[in-house]
Formats: structure tokens, sequence, C-alpha cells
């Protein structure tokens, strides 16, 4: 049997490494969002979703500010650290929880890293994360974040307007826990 001039192997190889990135991505997730520090989310329900996520917020906010706590010379964080201390945000938790309930389980959020060369930034150093929400399909990021590797200070890179806002900018202005989908 003659082999095809044009072989799907290339397409196959491509397919087969996607299949592993987003395993691997969703592993990566569940680590740590089950070994995360973080305080666990309360139990989707019929409540409306702004009380139980505000809820969320409170009790995160009170987690960052025990964690930040620390004293001033501790050492940097790794990327591994950067991702927890970025999925310990409570709009993080919540998107993640709506995307599993919305899709049935067949789709789930994720941080991935969208450069990989820290971005310097006012004198200090950033790991740069996208919150995407990763399916079989496709991966949508819904939001881009800056994590610093010195202190865990998150700041949010907004692509569209062309800045980057403080996590209190960015909640003021976007109101995260009102949003829906990856565009909204």
């Amino acid at each position: 049997m003659a082999t095809p001039k044009h072989s799907t192997r290339p397409a196959a190889i491509a397919g087969t490494l996607a299949g592993f990135l987003a395993a691997g991505l969703l592993g990566y997730y569940l680590y740590w969002n089950k070994h995360a520090q973080a305080p666990e989310a309360p139990p989707v329900t019929a409540a409306p979703m702004a009380a139980m996520l505000a809820d969320a917020m409170q009790a995160s906010v009170a987690a960052q500010v025990a964690a930040h706590a620390t004293p001033a010379h501790k050492a940097s964080l790794n990327r591994d650290q950067a991702v927890a201390t970025l999925m310990a945000l409570p709009e993080l938790q919540a998107w993640s929880k709506q995307i599993e309930t919305a899709s049935g389980g067949k789709a789930h959020g994720a941080i991935m890293e969208y450069d990989d060369q820290l971005r310097e930034l006012d004198g200090k150093r950033y790991y740069q994360l996208s919150f995407i929400e990763n399916s079989d399909d496709a991966a949508q990021r819904w939001e881009s974040f800056l994590v610093g590797q010195s202190d865990g200070t998150i700041l949010v890179d907004d692509d569209v307007e062309g800045t980057v806002l403080s996590l209190a900018q960015w909640r003021e202005a976007k109101k995260p826990l009102q949003r829906s989908g990856p565009g909204i």
C-alpha cells in the first residue's frame, strides 16, 4: 500500500498534543483548586448569584489579608504559587463553578500563562496569566491578570482598554461578580 503524499499524521499529532495540553491544564487546575489554601466557596443553590458571590468575596478577602500579613522578607512567588494566588480570587472561584454548572461538567475554569516572560511594570515583575473557560472544543479567555513575583499583588490586564487596573478598580468598573461569560 502506497503512502499518500499528504499524510494526516501531523494533524493527528497536533490533535493529540492539544488533547494532552487540555488534560494537563485541567489536571493542573484541579490539583491547585484542591490544594490551594483558599476558603471553600458555598455550594450552588437557587439563591441569587450576586448574594452567593458577595459572601464568597468577603471570605476570600479576609483570607487574602491574613495571607499577606506575613513578614515582608518572604521569598518571591514561583509560577505555581502565582497561579494559586490568582485562583484564590472569589471572582475566579465563582466563575469556575458557574462554568462547570452551566456546561454540566463539560467545561472548566483554568489558569493559563499567556506569556512565559515576566512583565516589568513600574519596577516590579509580574507573571502574565489568563483565566480561561476550557472545554474539549476550545478555550475561551475571560480575563488576563498580572501577578507580582515579589509579593503576589494581582492586577488586571485590560487589553481592550490598553490599561492595567488594580483589583479594586476592576471590581468597581467591570463588576466581575455579575459576569456570566467570556466576553461579557
